[in-house]
Parts: C-alpha cells; sequence; structure tokens
C-alpha cells in the first residue's frame, strides 16, 4: 500500500532525526594511559566501564607503549621494559637490566629494539636489538645525548627524537636527514605517513605538527594559540593517528603529583584541527604522558606505525 503524503512526510523527517542522533553521538574510546605524574597505568573503556582497570607501573618513568599479540601491552621505562595483560593490568614479564630506557618496539621476529642514552655500555643514542631472551645480538650508535621515543620507517630507517630535532638514522649508525623545528623542545614522537610527510609531537612547544619531506612545515595542529585556555596545552607528548584522520594526544601538565585539575590532559583533533573529543579525571590522574587507543584494534596481533596509522605488523 503506498505511503500518503503526511505519513511520507513524517518517515523522511524521522529518517533525517535518526541521523543527526547518529552523527551527534559523542565520540567514546577504550584507551590505555601512562600518568607519568603518579607512575600508573590505567585503561579507561568509556562505552563498558567494567574493562577499567588501573596499575602502578612499578619502574620508573614509563614513556612508551605498543601492543605486542596476545593481549599483551609492552611499555617501556628507565629500566628496560614490562609487558602487561591488556584485560586485567597483571604484570606477566619485565626487562629491567638498564638505565635511560626511552622507547622499546617489538619485531615480528620477537626480537624487542630498545632506545635510550649511553645503553650496553655505549656512549650516544643507542638502539640495542635484543633476541627473544633479550640478548644483544644488535647494537647502533647514532651521536647525541638526549632522545625520547623512536619508531621504526617503513623504509627500515629510525625516526629519533633528539630534544630540539627529528633525526631520521639507518641500522649503521648513520643520519641520514636531521629535521629542526621552531618551538620543539624535548620533542616527543614522529611518523612517517605515506605521502612522506613527518607527523610529531613538540613537546613543551605544545603543539603537533606535519612536516614536508623537505622538512618545511605544512601543517601545525594544536598549540596555546589554536586550544581554549581551560586546555593548557603545555606539553604535548605520545600522539596517535587514527584510522579516520583524527589524531589524539597526551597533553602532560608536568612532574610528579597534584597535576590532574590543570587542563585538558587528552585531546583528539580532527584533519581541520578542532577539538572532537577530550578526556580527564581530575581525581583520578596527575600528568599523562602516554595514550594508546584500542578502539576495533585486534589485541591478539602485534601492531606498529610504520606508515601512520597502527596496524597489524607481519
Amino acid at each position: 500500500m503506498p505511503l500518503t503524503r503526511p505519513c511520507f512526510r513524517f518517515c523522511v523527517a524521522f529518517a533525517l532525526s535518526l541521523a543527526a542522533l547518529a552523527k551527534a553521538a559523542p565520540i567514546q574510546h577504550d584507551f590505555v594511559a601512562i600518568d607519568e605524574g603518579l607512575a600508573q597505568i590505567f585503561r579507561v573503556n568509556e562505552a563498558d566501564p567494567s574493562k577499567n582497570w588501573l596499575r602502578p607501573v612499578g619502574q620508573p618513568t614509563a614513556r612508551d607503549m605498543q601492543l605486542v599479540g596476545g593481549g599483551r601491552l609492552l611499555v617501556a621505562h628507565d629500566r628496560g621494559y614490562t609487558e602487561f595483560d591488556l584485560a586485567t593490568g597483571k604484570t606477566l614479564r619485565e626487562l629491567t637490566a638498564y638505565k635511560n630506557v626511552t622507547s622499546a618496539r617489538r619485531l615480528p621476529n620477537g626480537h624487542t629494539l630498545v632506545t635510550g642514552v649511553d645503553l650496553g655500555g655505549a656512549k650516544g643514542v643507542v638502539v640495542l636489538e635484543l633476541d627473544a631472551a633479550d640478548v644483544v645480538q644488535q647494537k647502533i650508535v647514532y651521536p647525541g645525548n638526549y632522545v625520547r621515543l623512536m619508531r621504526e620507517t617503513a623504509q627500515g630507517t629510525f625516526l629519533l627524537m633528539n630534544d630540539t630535532m627529528i633525526r631520521e638514522g639507518d641500522r649503521s649508525g648513520q643520519i641520514l636527514h636531521e629535521f629542526t623545528v621552531p618551538g620543539f623542545r624535548h620533542a616527543w614522537k614522529a611518523l612517517r605517513l605515506p605521502n612522506g610527510h613527518l607527523l610529531a609531537s613538540a613537546g613543551y612547544g605544545g603543539f603537533l605538527v606535519e612536516l614536508d619531506a623537505a622538512g618545511a612545515v605544512v601543517r601545525r595542529i594544536g598549540g596555546k594559540e589554536n586550544t581554549p585556555a581551560a586546555v593548557n596545552s603545555n606539553f604535548y607528548a605520545t600522539f596517535q593517528l587514527l584510522a579516520n584522520g583524527h589524531i589524539v594526544v597526551a597533553n602532560w601538565q608536568a612532574h610528579g603529583p597534584g597535576h590532574g585539575a590543570s587542563g585538558v590532559q587528552l585531546l583528539e583533533f580532527d584533519a581541520a584541527g578542532a577539538i572532537a573529543w577530550q578526556w580527564s579525571e581530575a581525581k583520578m590522574i596527575s600528568s599523562l604522558q602516554g595514550v594508546l587507543v584500542l578502539d576495533e584494534l585486534d589485541t591478539s596481533v602485534l601492531h606498529d606505525e610504520r606508515e601512520g596509522v597502527m596496524v597489524p605488523l607481519k
């Protein structure tokens, strides 16, 4: 039986209302965060709080995170790394043989790249490749005395955050490129995108930046000038590029306890640089430095960010 005109108008209006409601539905994330200020790590699932947990890291200065398969989360800290059960937060495995480790990345062959300053008896910025028993198989040494996160590129090189610049080095220890960006201070992380550009967080600069292949700035995201005063864009640390082009970043506030009410500490920027989502819980946290969004990721397999977006690594 054909629809009458009033019924047709009602059905169209109802469908449009549903579409508008769907479009307006708030973003919810399932994420893990490092609270550097309180030396703890926690999981928040906004759609299912029964999956939430909070645990002390148990080691100093946790900084890096990676999904390494089997429902495990690898967290790099000053002494090496710890693997946590993503479902419960339970500690499953630890390496604590070093000092000054800032980054760790699991490889498909089961080896782990550990990055830091003056590791393994070498002086400089050092990348150690450890086998499954944590025995050193390769030692790569670059000049310098400061590094934060390291990421491997699709080309097999390493992007190293050396305070005021991004350095790209190869496995022989040669520096291939240096990218200096105004405003970088204790710059934190960089990724290479499929178009050859770099995406990086500026540390105390309090912004994210996209650079072209020559190192010129093509896009600047966030910063005090582009965010509300209440956000307090202080120090942009770990970030994650999502599949929809949005970027989630930890906006760290300061060392130690007592900073939970200072600023909005997790921010999501859309492709236009507008804040699409934010999270901060003053009574629970002090100062967030790391974030890993788990939405729709298969935690049973190894993931990495060699081409920007986090994907399974084979």
